[in-house]
Parts: C-alpha cells; sequence; structure tokens
C-alpha cells in the first residue's frame, strides 16, 4: 500500500512539475507588448494637451460648484469640529427630505438653485444653534 501512495504521488508529483515548467502562464499574444518608445516628457505634454483640450475629465470640474450666500461666511468662523459635525448633519437631513439622497445605482438626483440654498439654510440655522448653546454652556461655567 505504502508502494503505491508513494508511487503515485511521485507520478503525480512528475506530471504537474512537468506541465508547469513547459507552459507559459501568461503567453505573449495575451499579454502584449510593454515597450514604450516615448519619453516621459511627451506623455507629460500629451497629458497636458488633452487637459487644455477637454479630452480628459477634471476631478475638480466634475463636481458642481455650490455657492453659498453671504451671511454663512460667519458660520465657519469658530466653533471647531462640533460646528461642523451639526452643520453637515443638519444640510444632510435636508437633502434627505427634499429627495437628494441617492440610495443604489442610477442617476444621482441633482438639485435646483432653490433646493441648494435650501440646504445652506439648513446648515446656516444648525451652525447658529449650535454656536449659541455654545456661548450658553461658556457663561454657565463662568
Amino acid at each position: 500500500m505504502r508502494r503505491v501512495h508513494c508511487s503515485t504521488v511521485a507520478l503525480l508529483l512528475a506530471v504537474t512539475t512537468s506541465a508547469w515548467a513547459a507552459v507559459e502562464p501568461y503567453p505573449t499574444a495575451v499579454q502584449g507588448e510593454n515597450v514604450s518608445t516615448k519619453t516621459r516628457a511627451e506623455v507629460t505634454a500629451e497629458l497636458r494637451e488633452a487637459h487644455r483640450l477637454g479630452l480628459m475629465a477634471n476631478v475638480e470640474s466634475d463636481f458642481p460648484k455650490v455657492s453659498v450666500g453671504a451671511g454663512s461666511a460667519q458660520t465657519f468662523d469658530g466653533g471647531g469640529p462640533r460646528l461642523s459635525r451639526a452643520r453637515v448633519h443638519a444640510e444632510t437631513v435636508e437633502a434627505g427630505r427634499l429627495g437628494l439622497l441617492n440610495v443604489g445605482e442610477g442617476v444621482p438626483p441633482v438639485a435646483t438653485a432653490e433646493q441648494e440654498e435650501l440646504i445652506a439654510a439648513a446648515g446656516r440655522r444648525a451652525a447658529e444653534n449650535t454656536l449659541a448653546a455654545q456661548r450658553v454652556s461658556r457663561d454657565a461655567g463662568k
């Protein structure tokens, strides 16, 4: 029994080793050619030209610009991370109320100017409320 077992293992090892050594794992027809004839400067110049002509997406320009009213600049001053969290939470809740949060695949909804202003107003209110609560707690501690 032991002789049969050893013979089987040896035969299996011989077959797999020869098959592994004789067959290229990725034939050159599948791999393609990896040799580039362009210099780094040529590739960089082509990339800049494609950006200039608008042939490539620019991450910053892929997203619409959101304008915020002049009164909101006051809410960004002071308050720290608690103020930012309150503002983001309020804006997210407002966007959800307006049906602008996308779940799953498909085209995401785009907010109108009025909806963007409602979202920004909710964030401003939350920031003002947070600042007022911080003032009250600071004054109560004195």
